[in-house]
């Protein structure tokens, strides 16, 4: 058996089975929880092994996505998605003040409800 002596070729090599395993069905394996409050909800996430700084949050519309990227350590422009969620925000969720954060190895997406959602209306009743 001859051994491989080129530790730069092993690092390589290692690095690519890593990024195939993952390509070819190796997943990150992540535990998402929705905790639902009176006055929003807050969605965590754990994922296992994912540095922080994989982590995106991406807001289109009502449609809220989780996402991590595993990026080569050899080419930053190489990336393989480890997870995805999508979720779908009811309305009374005020958009414009979401917030993410990362504590402990886990993501919290804080997800405030409209002030508008907790004090009663009355309405005008018009005569016709």
């Amino acid at each position: 058996m001859k051994i491989i002596k080129n530790k730069e070729f092993l690092r390589s090599i290692a690095q690519q089975i890593n990024l195939l395993n993952t390509v070819s069905g190796g997943v990150s394996e992540t535990y998402v929880d929705i905790e639902k409050y009176n006055r929003g909800a807050v969605i965590k996430v754990w994922a296992a092994g994912v540095n922080p700084d994989a982590f995106k949050v991406v807001l289109h519309s009502n449609q809220l996505t989780i996402f991590s990227l595993f990026h080569s350590p050899e080419n930053q422009e190489m990336a393989v998605p480890l997870f995805n969620k999508v979720f779908m925000l009811p309305p009374q969720v005020d958009i414009s003040r979401i917030e993410a954060l990362h504590q402990n190895g886990e993501l919290q997406v804080k997800l405030p409800y409209h002030e508008s959602t907790f004090k009663p209306q009355e309405i005008e009743i018009k005569q016709l």
